[in-house]
């Protein structure tokens, strides 16, 4: 099922102030704010000199990859194939 998606500015502007509960995001809004998660985690780990603590932000890392990985096989993938054909 495709889910047509339309950003302004005003929509833009709600996201950076206010989180929208995830079950009311579409599956590109998910995979998006995942995607700056981790680009986040990402910037933290290479600051942190503990080793303590980048074995912790790694399992966090590795935790959100895989739920990234789950929404795009499980719901992303299917309906960007079932509105190509």
């Amino acid at each position: 099922m495709a889910t047509k998606r339309t950003t302004t500015v005003s929509d833009s502007r709600k996201k950076e102030t206010e989180q929208e509960p995830r079950e009311k995001m579409s599956a590109i809004d998910i995979l998006e704010a995942d995607h700056r998660q981790v680009e986040e985690f990402f910037d933290k780990y290479e600051e942190l000199e503990d080793a303590s603590d980048k074995s912790q932000l790694a399992a966090k890392i590795c935790t959100a990859l895989q739920a990234h990985t789950q929404i795009e096989e499980e719901i992303f993938y299917p309906a960007a194939r079932e509105a190509i054909e």
